[in-house]
């Protein structure tokens, strides 16, 4: 008969030896073979499930040794990791506690093969009210009395059989698969499973979970599926509230935003500039808008869910139940976006807000979802907010200019009590600083000494400001010198002293031919330099004096009348001349400015004739030559003057630049050593100089003529008086005309007017 060690009769082992084999994990090596004895286990866990697919309980590889002739090993080491589990119950009385005598409680023992430990174990129940878990810890249970020295082992363990654990007796129900079939190798018979017995208290909760239920579970909704779908979708109107009703009231400019995804609304106001209203621009927060409100909503008022107490209150004999079919549940009557179109008003917490237009997103939406296709927007409604003021507030009146400082000046003291200074464009500043138009103008007096003086007109085209320089004459009685300083000057004929703006001078006020009017004085314009023609002309369009369309419209409707009898009758002013190797039927300018006086009279000013002259010159822009001799006797006077005597210094900066020692040098490379040797000449000077110098036939200038012209001691000069270098060596004119003699034949092939009258005629 089998003892009470619950392990079986195995070859190899016996009882004694697997119970009494004591021995710890770290001495499992086999001294004979030198080889460790767990390297070769490979056991089921808990539930006899194998550790891998292939594995079974029975595989175990093959020994070394004969049958009956191995060395035996311990139980721990035979049977690790294999548990068996049964499954069992118990009943717990509750002294009629709560109408419930007991309850039943569902437990899960273990059985642990290698130390004949146990364990008892509660499955977790949801809302059971009662601490679950580990029942008993893992260890060898003694018997109940009178057997209470032994331990229970595993034949104590069977289906349909109780087992007294402590102070608890416990039945067996059932067991796993790999205890059933560990029993029947040992020949224990395993009776199939039994059912376990109902639970009152589960009853009970069930029951009173089935109560609070409804029959007809009230319906869910899921915003999910709708807020992934409208994300970021949102729908944009445009709207106006009039409140001109009331006191200080205003239409109220609006942006309407609908936002698909939780059908909420966000009202922005569209604040003019200073409107002086204390607010950030927003004029309903997000939320739902509902479409009648008379009062603020209870707590609670506003539900997902509606609860009914169908009998009374607590647990003892009420239930409750959810209100399936929404009796008494208030939907709220929101706004949503079906109710949305162009011309709605809609009735914001009692204020009516008229919808007026919608943008693009929002009229494909609705083309799509509605079938909508009018999106007219109301117009009237989106006009200045001036039209809708009842009273139209007038506009500030100034007070007189007093004379001190701008007008500018003194509207910013009338307007604020801390004034700032006046804003400038600065973008015109960026585009036009350092550009400016200067004009040669005579003054125009009743005396006769006036009228010989000669003046330097500058516009600045950055901030259209006028100065004013005279030209010194010799023995005239006038010193010369700036005449009027720089600042915007005002049109003639307007008050001083009025509170509005003055009208200043432009820059079209200003052309060849032209009388203007500056502090009193009054001045005749004779020319221009050649900026300020060649911007009049690329900027034809500011400048119609210069412009050639209509400067030659207004000749061929002059000419056309009588275009052949005008033509053969100035015939003897047109001179044959030979240009670029092809004959060229050419006029004078002088000839040709008496031709167009005759033709037009007054109508044609010098600016025009000037433009026809320079678009239809026979002669192309050369620059003037320069007298070489004056050219070097400048320099070496600037040389002298400034006490310069760095030559050796400049020879090895070429020599640094060029240490081939190069004999030509471009015209760019000359200008670069002389900024970096701090050689004491101006740029104009300079550009003449680069004149004058000996060049090679590709442009590049000779280093030993231009080394020798900053040498005043290897070849003197001659003695210059002190001159003025931008106006005496550069040969600066400002009324100087570019060209003296006139293409006839592209001017009358540019006219066109022989082969319009050739067409009418035929």
């Amino acid at each position: 008969m089998l003892r009470c060690s619950g392990l079986p009769f195995l070859p190899g082992n016996t009882f004694q030896d697997i119970g009494r084999s004591k021995f710890h994990k770290s001495h499992h090596f086999d001294q004979r073979n030198q080889v460790c004895i767990l390297v070769d286990a490979k056991r089921p866990g808990i539930g006899g499930k194998p550790l891998l697919a292939t594995d079974s309980p029975e595989y175990t590889l093959p020994s070394l040794y004969p049958p009956s002739y191995g060395p035996s090993r311990p139980g721990w080491l035979e049977y690790d990791r294999q548990v068996l589990c049964f499954y069992g119950y118990f009943q717990e009385s509750l002294g009629n506690v709560d109408r419930i005598p007991y309850q039943v409680r569902n437990v899960r023992i273990l059985y642990y093969l290698e130390d004949d430990t146990m364990q008892v174990s509660e499955p977790r129940t949801l809302n059971s009210g009662i601490p679950q878990g580990c029942l008993v810890t893992r260890q060898r249970i003694p018997r109940p009395p009178p057997y209470d020295s032994e331990f229970t082992s595993l034949l104590d363990l069977n289906i349909n059989h109780t087992v007294q654990l402590f102070d608890r007796v416990y039945t067996i129900t059932g067991c796993d698969d790999f205890s059933r079939r560990f029993l029947n190798r040992l020949g224990v018979a395993v009776p199939g499973a039994v059912e376990q017995p109902r639970d009152p208290a589960t009853e009970l909760r069930q029951q009173q979970d089935s109560a609070k239920m409804a029959r007809r579970p009230a319906y869910k909704i899921d915003t999910l599926g709708k807020f992934l779908q409208y994300d970021r979708k949102v729908l944009r109107f445009k709207g106006v509230w009039d409140d001109r009703g009331s006191v200080f009231g205003d239409v109220h400019e609006l942006e309407v935003l609908y936002h698909l995804s939780d059908d909420t609304f966000e009202i922005k106001e569209k604040l003019p500039v200073n409107s002086g209203r204390d607010s950030n621009g927003m004029f309903l927060r997000r939320g739902r808008l509902p479409k009648s409100f008379d009062h603020l909503p209870a707590m609670g008022a506003s539900t997902p869910v509606t609860v009914l107490n169908v009998v009374g209150g607590g647990l003892k004999g009420g239930r409750y139940l959810n209100d399936s079919v929404g009796i008494g549940k208030a939907d709220g009557n929101y706004y949503r976006d079906a109710d949305l179109r162009i011309g709605a008003r809609l009735n914001v917490y009692g204020r009516m807000v008229l919808l007026t237009g919608c943008d693009q997103f929002t009229e494909s939406y609705y083309r799509e979802s509605y079938g909508l296709e009018d999106f007219t927007p109301l117009y009237g409604y989106s006009a200045p907010r001036e039209q809708f003021v009842a009273g139209r507030r007038t506009e500030r009146e100034l007070p007189p200019f007093n004379g001190w400082g701008t007008h500018e000046d003194s509207e910013g003291n009338c307007l604020t009590l801390e004034p700032k200074p006046p804003k400038i464009n600065f973008r015109k500043f960026v585009v036009y600083d350092r550009c400016s138009l200067r004009f040669g103008a005579r003054m125009v007096s009743k005396i006769q000494e006036n009228n010989d003086r000669f003046f330097v007109i500058s516009y600045y085209l950055s901030d259209d400001t006028i100065s004013v320089y005279e030209i010194p004459i010799r023995n005239s009685g006038f010193l010369g010198g700036e005449f009027i300083k720089r600042r915007k000057l005002a049109l003639p004929q307007q008050d001083p002293y009025a509170a509005e703006r003055p009208a200043y001078y432009g820059p079209q006020h200003f052309y060849l031919g032209a009388t203007v009017r500056l502090q009193d004085h009054q001045f005749h314009i004779t020319n221009a330099d050649i900026y300020a023609l060649r911007f009049m002309e690329q900027h034809c369009e500011e400048f119609p004096l210069s412009n050639l369309g209509k400067i030659v419209r207004k000749l061929r409707d002059a000419m056309q009348p009588q275009y052949k009898e005008y033509v053969a009758k100035h015939m003897a002013k047109i001179a044959q001349v030979k240009i670029d190797g092809r004959t060229v039927s050419t006029i004078t300018y002088e000839a040709l400015r008496e031709i167009l006086i005759e033709l037009l009279g007054e109508r044609i000013v010098d600016q025009e004739i000037v433009t026809l002259c320079r678009l239809f010159s026979a002669e192309s822009e050369q620059p003037e030559p320069c007298d070489r001799e004056l050219v070097r006797s400048a320099v070496h006077a600037e040389l002298n003057r400034a006490l310069w005597s760095d030559l050796e210094r400049t020879k090895e900066h070429i020599y640094h630049l060029e240490p081939t020692g190069a004999e030509w040098l471009t015209p760019q490379r000359i200008r670069t050593i002389v900024k970096a040797c701090k050689i004491p000449l101006d740029c104009a000077l300079v550009d003449k100089m680069l004149q004058v110098l000996n060049k090679n036939g590709e442009g590049n200038i000779s280093m030993e003529d231009f080394l020798t012209m900053l040498n005043p001691a290897a070849v003197p000069s001659k003695p210059i008086q002190p001159l003025n270098i931008k106006h005496d060596v550069c040969h600066f004119t400002p009324y100087r005309v570019t060209g003296k003699l006139v293409n006839w034949d592209e001017l009358l092939a540019h006219i066109d007017l022989e082969r319009t009258l050739t067409n009418q005629t035929s």
